[in-house]
C-alpha cells in the first residue's frame, strides 16, 4: 500500500507551458523543504519545443538532495515526451534514472504511453539488486503523471472548473485522484504574496476504506490570474510514512 499510495503524494511542480508555447525553452527550478524549513533536494526543470514535430515537447528534470525512501545523497534525471495544444494534453514517453552518491545508476523507471488504445506499459529496473518489473495498466478518460500535471490543472482552472477527475500515474501503479478548488487563499512564497486557488488532490481509494482516514491532507496552490502560476505544494513527500513537506519555486 505505501508503494501504491506514492502516486498520490509525489506531485513534481513542472515548468508551465506558456512561454514555449512562443518557441522557447522554459528553465524553472523549485525545492522540497521540510516543516523546518530546512532544504531537502532541489531539481531544475527543462522544457523545449521537439524540431520539427508540431506541439510537441521534451521536458527534461534534474534533481539532487535527500529524498525520501534513498540513503544519503542521491541524484535523479528524467525525461519526458508529451503533446500539448489547446484541445489536448498527452504523454507518450517517460524515463526516470535514479543515481547514487557516486552516480551509479540504482533504479530505472519507464512509462510508454498508448493514447489510441488507452493503455500505459510500465517497467521499473531494481539496477541495484538486479530485479525488473513490468505492468500494462488500462484507463477511461485522462491520464497524467506528476511531470504533467501542473499543466493539467492549469488547464482546468483556464476553462472555469472547479472539479475534475484524472488517472495519476507513479512507476507502474495509479490511482484516480480528484483535484478540486476548495478555496482561494493569499499566499507568500519568496516574499511575494498573491491571491491563490487551493487546490485539494483526493484519491479515490473508496470512502470506507480505513487507509482514507489517515492520510494526510495533499494541497497544490495556484495563482488566480492567468496564466494560473503553480505557487506551492504542501503534503507528504511520498509514502503514507514520509514526512509531511512544501515544495516552492526558486527564484520566481
Amino acid at each position: 500500500m505505501k508503494k501504491a499510495m506514492a502516486v498520490i503524494f509525489m506531485l513534481a511542480a513542472a515548468a508551465s507551458l506558456h512561454a514555449v508555447e512562443e518557441g522557447k525553452p522554459e528553465i524553472s527550478r523549485y525545492k522540497c523543504v521540510d516543516m523546518k524549513g530546512e532544504t531537502l533536494w532541489e531539481s531544475t526543470v527543462t522544457i523545449t519545443p521537439v524540431s520539427g514535430e508540431k506541439d510537441n515537447f521534451n521536458l527534461t528534470e534534474e534533481g539532487k538532495g535527500r529524498y525520501y525512501g534513498f540513503d544519503g545523497i542521491t541524484s535523479r534525471k528524467s525525461e519526458m515526451r508529451y503533446m500539448e495544444n489547446k484541445e489536448v494534453l498527452i504523454p507518450i514517453i517517460m524515463k526516470e534514472t535514479v543515481f547514487s552518491g557516486s552516480g551509479k545508476p540504482v533504479l530505472e523507471t519507464t512509462q510508454k504511453f498508448y493514447p489510441d488504445r488507452k493503455k500505459v506499459e510500465c517497467t521499473v529496473k531494481d539496477l541495484a539488486k538486479g530485479e525488473e518489473k513490468s505492468k500494462t495498466l488500462k484507463y477511461e478518460g485522462d491520464i497524467i503523471n506528476g511531470k504533467i500535471m501542473d499543466d493539467y490543472i492549469e488547464r482546468f482552472l483556464a476553462a472555469g472548473e472547479k472539479r475534475r477527475t484524472v488517472y495519476l500515474l507513479s512507476d507502474d501503479d495509479f490511482y484516480r485522484v480528484t483535484l478540486r478548488v476548495v478555496a482561494k487563499e493569499q499566499v507568500t512564497v519568496n516574499g511575494k504574496t498573491r491571491e491563490a486557488y487551493k487546490i485539494a488532490v483526493d484519491p479515490e481509494i473508496g470512502i470506507f476504506n480505513p487507509v482514507k482516514v489517515f492520510i494526510t491532507k495533499n494541497y497544490e496552490w495556484y495563482s488566480c490570474e492567468p496564466p494560473y502560476e503553480w505557487l506551492k505544494f504542501k503534503g507528504l513527500e511520498s509514502s503514507l510514512d514520509s514526512e509531511i513537506v512544501e515544495m516552492v519555486p526558486v527564484g520566481n
